[in-house]
C-alpha cells in the first residue's frame, strides 16, 4: 500500500487496522485500531489532519481529504463510509453511516448516528443533527432514527471490524 509522507507528516496506522494494499494514505493521517480501508480508497492529510476512529470502515474508492487547517477531517468510531463517497474537511460523529456515492463538503458536521442515504450531497458548513436519516441533493432530514436502527448499525460496524481483524491475523500467519 502506498503510505506517503508529505513534508514532515507521515501517516500513523495502528497495527490493529487493516489497510488494503491498493489504498493510498498521505501525510497527516492517523488510522485507529480495528479500522479498515478498502481498495482504491485515498486518504490525504496534505493540508490538514485526517483522523479515522476505531472500528471505522472506509469502503472502496472513498476519498477523504483535508486541505486547510481550519477544516480537518475527523471520522468518529464505528462509522461506515460507503463506496465512492467523498469527504472534504468534515466532522463525522461516532456510529454514522454514510451511503454510497455521498459527497460531504468542507466544514460540514454529521452528528452521532447520522445516516446519509446513497447519493446524498451535504453542502459546506451544514450541521446534521445526531441520530437522523437524511437524503437528497442538497441533503434534507427525513426523520429521526430509532434506537433499534442505531443498534443495528453498531452490530453491522462491529461485524465488519471483526472480519478485518480475522483477515489481519490470517495475513500475518502466512
Amino acid at each position: 500500500m502506498p503510505v506517503l509522507s508529505f513534508g514532515d507528516k507521515t501517516p500513523k496506522i495502528d497495527e490493529g487496522a487493516y489497510v488494503s494494499p491498493q489504498a493510498t494514505i498521505v501525510g497527516d493521517v492517523e488510522i485507529a485500531a480495528r479500522a479498515s480501508v478498502w481498495p482504491g480508497a485515498v486518504i490525504r492529510g496534505d493540508g490538514a489532519m485526517v483522523r479515522v476512529g476505531e472500528g471505522v470502515c472506509i469502503q472502496d474508492s472513498v476519498v477523504i481529504h483535508a486541505h486547510t487547517p481550519d477544516n480537518p477531517a475527523i471520522i468518529g468510531e464505528l462509522a461506515i463510509v460507503g463506496t465512492a463517497s467523498i469527504l472534504h474537511g468534515v466532522y463525522v460523529g461516532d456510529k454514522a453511516d454514510i451511503g454510497e456515492r455521498c459527497v460531504v463538503h468542507d466544514g460540514a458536521t454529521l452528528g452521532e448516528g447520522v445516516r446519509l442515504a446513497p447519493g446524498s450531497i451535504v453542502p459546506s458548513n451544514v450541521v446534521i443533527p445526531p441520530r437522523s436519516l437524511n437524503s437528497g441533493a442538497p441533503v434534507t432530514q427525513i426523520r429521526e432514527l430509532s434506537r433499534d436502527e442505531i443498534d443495528t448499525h453498531v452490530v453491522r460496524a462491529e461485524t465488519i471490524a471483526s472480519v478485518f481483524q480475522k483477515l489481519l491475523r490470517w495475513q500475518r500467519a502466512i
